[in-house]
């Protein structure tokens, strides 16, 4: 954004149907194998100046060749996959050809010959309309929809490499993010919380360990304030400070849980990434197009973290905080977009919480928490605030015991003949 608008026609122009098209030069990866491409367009009508009546998109090689869709652009209800005077975001998906690659579904598809997506050179866009001499005025970028005139608007152009969410071999605890479309890219419920270790506040929320193993891998979602890109921003976090803390649940004195004391850390400096979807973000004034990322962190064997026995097999509940480290000069950059923790509608006991204040900062290994405030956001059609949660998941190495079974002749039940077999086997077994 705010993105390219295509102006054509004049007080000269004869009357009569004519397409305009403009080139635009891909000059990253010419590899768009497995790749979604998202651009959104208006295409106006202009009332007794005539419409638009297709768009096409189409993906040119470098010998020339092409590939392309193209859309029927007509009245709203009018069964049209693009109507007009409609911003209207269209995405392909490079790993399918045909009409379905797009959606929405194109109307036309072309496939030259020996087109070849591994030198993939530009992106062509272009139109086909009915223009009526009349007075033709541009809108600028931005604002396309105040203005008359025989125009086009294209914008928010993106390429993202179709990913899937990193799984640990065996989930411990999992309260992944809410993707609301499963499109490549992804869409994602929630907006991100600035957790910064230097600074504050550092985002925690509150998680149940039912077994005793060890958490060995560590998953998280997040997004950098104001960065729209499927890539990193050029500034990143130097470490990531990852803890877990001891629960003070609510009671008389206390109106919401949060983090106690911190009994476990681990600074995070060799974690991977992999571009997740865009967020969708729920506030009023909440950020658009922000893209989401998945962080993930292997845990080396003297690393991983060991609850504390459960007693009379109760569950223990634990609260995990992650904060982004960052030098002290990367805050004065132009380049700078402070990382911020994926929120989650609820998902279990009570609000994320903020960490505000601790009687150890920056915290480490004894800290106790001593000021914060949950997570809510106001809901307009309850008229009430509703807790909000964060987005992570912890996964371990080591396969859930499976309690024995009673079903010793593979019947699928538990019966007589069951205990016919045990009895049998405990006479001839001997003492």
């Amino acid at each position: 954004d705010a993105g390219l608008v295509m102006r054509w026609g004049d007080a000269q122009t004869p009357s009569g149907n004519y397409a305009g098209a403009y080139k635009y030069d891909f000059g990253l990866d010419p590899d768009l194998t497995n790749c979604t491409i998202q651009i959104t367009v208006t295409a106006p009508q202009f009332g007794p100046s005539g419409q638009i009546n297709q768009v096409s998109f189409s993906i040119v090689d470098i010998g020339g060749l092409r590939r392309s869709w193209w859309w029927q652009v007509g009245p709203a209800g009018g069964g049209t996959p693009i109507e007009w005077n409609v911003s209207k975001t269209v995405k392909i998906n490079t790993a399918v050809t045909g009409l379905g690659a797009a959606n929405p579904i194109a109307t036309g598809f072309l496939n030259t010959a020996g087109f070849n997506l591994t030198q993939s050179q530009s992106f062509d866009v272009d139109e086909n309309g009915q223009w009526i001499f009349g007075q033709v005025q541009v809108p600028p970028p931005g604002s396309p929809t105040i203005f008359v005139g025989l125009w086009n608007y294209w914008h928010n152009l993106t390429v993202t490499q179709n990913t899937k969410a990193y799984k640990g071999s065996y989930p411990k605890w999992t309260q992944g993010p809410v993707v609301i479309n499963e499109d490549n890219p992804p869409l994602i419920l929630g907006w991100d919380e600035p957790s910064d270790y230097n600074n504050g506040p550092v985002m925690a929320d509150d998680w149940e360990c039912s077994d005793e193993r060890p958490v060995t891998d560590i998953h998280w979602w997040g997004s950098f304030l104001g960065w729209t890109q499927p890539e990193l921003p050029p500034i990143l976090p130097k470490r990531f400070h990852i803890g877990i803390w001891t629960d003070v649940p609510v009671s008389a004195g206390n109106t919401f849980s949060h983090p106690g004391a911190l009994i476990w850390e681990n600074y995070c400096d060799s974690w991977v990434w992999n571009f997740a979807g865009y967020d969708e973000d729920p506030r009023p004034d909440g950020m658009e197009n922000e893209a989401c990322f998945q962080f993930n962190q292997l845990l080396s064997q003297d690393e991983w973290f060991h609850q504390h026995p459960m007693e009379d097999g109760m569950p223990n509940v634990y609260w995990l905080s992650i904060a982004a480290i960052y030098d002290a000069a990367d805050y004065q950059s132009t380049d700078f977009y402070p990382w911020g923790w994926k929120t989650r509608e609820h998902f279990y006991n009570d609000d994320a919480v903020r960490v505000m204040d601790t009687d150890l900062w920056p915290i480490r290994i004894g800290s106790n928490y001593t000021g914060g405030n949950p997570v809510e956001l106001f809901n307009p059609q309850t008229e009430q605030m509703e807790s909000w949660d964060l987005a992570f998941e912890l996964t371990t190495n080591e396969e859930l015991p499976q309690p024995p079974s009673g079903d010793v002749d593979g019947s699928g039940l538990v019966d007589f003949s069951d205990l016919a077999i045990l009895a049998d086997q405990w006479l001839t077994a001997g003492p």
